[in-house]
């Protein structure tokens, strides 16, 4: 954690010396909003703790410094007041050691085991995980409600194909009669096959303008659901529409090679 104002903990910040704490820009801004844009200095300032009874104790903590805001609450939200209290001076029931090395995890639970026992073989140490294990647990219930997301949008992507290829290939069966004449009167099938083309991209144009307004309008729902990624993120906009427009071309290509190889004599005679 980045420290922005102030001190971190010293050595001499001991049970015997004054109460200090540090707290991130969250809490300053909350707390010490001042009147400007900075906001007011919170280091040297003096706070009392509440108890576990919601009672004030009777020491003084001086906050003497600031630290960035990090996300150990929730993934979606860094912004949440914290203070910290240094372990020497209030002695805590239970303890979270993080490491940081090149080691197996598989045998890092058992050599921290070893190490806080060589202190005092009667001190548990349990829960040991890593920290993919402990974002993949804290994205499990976004990662499936996004799944679920996932799924619905290619069902949709999928029926939007089909559409397309059964618009496109009715089109093409009405206007036999007009193509067969064109290819008659000496059009080249590249010039058929480009406007067949033309009118499924027309269809996947309009589709996506409106695609494009309703996710405008209705991105604010799934802000829940991201993080990392704005509502209204424009790489994901463009890529979506590039994937649409890519499907629409797929699901037409098949009708307009159709109707490019269409034989105009017997098209005519038999119409």
């Amino acid at each position: 954690m980045t420290l922005v104002r102030g001190r971190l903990f010293v050595d001499q910040d001991l049970e015997a010396t004054p109460l200090v704490a540090v707290i991130n820009q969250a809490a300053a801004r909350m707390y010490w909003p001042g009147k400007n844009r900075n906001g007011e200095d919170p280091v040297g300032k003096r706070v009392r703790m509440l108890g576990r009874l919601g009672r004030a104790r009777p020491e003084w903590t001086t906050i003497v410094g600031v630290i960035a805001d990090a996300r150990t609450e929730s993934l979606a939200d860094a912004g949440i007041p914290q203070i910290y209290l240094d372990i020497y001076q209030r002695p805590a029931k239970f303890l979270a050691l993080y490491l940081r090395g090149q080691v197996d995890p598989a045998t890092i639970s058992a050599q921290v085991r070893t190490q806080v026992q060589a202190v005092d073989p009667e001190l548990p140490v349990f829960h040991a995980e890593t920290l993919n294990d402990v974002l993949s647990s804290s994205l499990s219930v976004r990662r499936f409600s996004m799944e679920m997301v996932a799924l619905f949008a290619v069902t949709a992507l999928f029926l939007a194909g089909l559409g397309i290829y059964g618009t496109i290939s009715f089109l093409v069966h009405e206007q036999s009669r007009e193509i067969a004449i064109r290819l008659a009167l000496g059009a080249q099938r590249s010039d058929i096959l480009k406007m067949v083309l033309r009118q499924g991209l027309t269809l996947a144009a309009t589709g996506a303008g409106v695609g494009l307004v309703g996710a405008l309008i209705v991105s604010r729902l799934m802000s829940g659901l991201l993080f990392g990624v704005s509502p209204y993120d424009l790489p994901t906009f463009a890529g979506v529409t590039t994937v649409l427009t890519a499907v629409a071309l797929a699901a037409s290509y098949v009708p307009a090679l159709r109707a490019m190889r269409l034989d105009p004599i017997t098209t005519l005679h038999s119409e």
